[in-house]
């Protein structure tokens, strides 16, 4: 008869999702673009709003694919929902930066870059131009 000591079973160890939850407004250049993500592993949802010179743009964006190091959080996504019909079926891709929710805020996040898909990055790869939120975001 083999007994497994109650201890050893206590030391396992159960992998949980990372998240990405929170909100910002960032301003870059002529465009304000506000972000809302709620993604748990590689599924979730974020929504836009974009105001810029080129008129008024918001949508959904289904995450398929969350990319965290740190406290960054990489994700791409396919536009489901949008007021400008031609972005739907686009991929869009963003950064944050969660930055422990330190006062004044000092969260990062890049602008929501939409492309074909396949034609470009995704949250496993790229470049992101940061600035600051107006926000929160948090990373886990």
């Amino acid at each position: 008869m083999f007994r497994t000591p109650l201890f050893a079973l206590s030391l396992a160890v159960i992998p949980t999702a990372a998240t990405v939850s929170g909100s910002g407004t960032i301003t870059f250049g002529s465009s304000v673009e506000h972000i809302t993500v709620n993604a748990t592993g590689n599924s979730g949802r974020a929504t836009f709003q974009d105001k810029a010179a080129g008129g008024n743009v918001n949508g959904q964006i289904e995450i398929n694919c969350v990319n965290i190091v740190g406290n960054t959080a990489t994700l791409s996504g396919l536009v489901t929902h949008s007021n400008k019909k031609s972005m739907i079926g686009q991929e869009g891709v963003f950064q944050i930066v969660d930055n422990g929710g330190r006062k004044p805020a000092t969260d990062l996040a890049s602008l929501i870059n939409f492309h074909q898909p396949g034609t470009s990055t995704d949250c496993r790869a790229g470049e992101f131009d940061l600035t600051r939120v107006k926000g929160d975001f948090t990373v886990s």
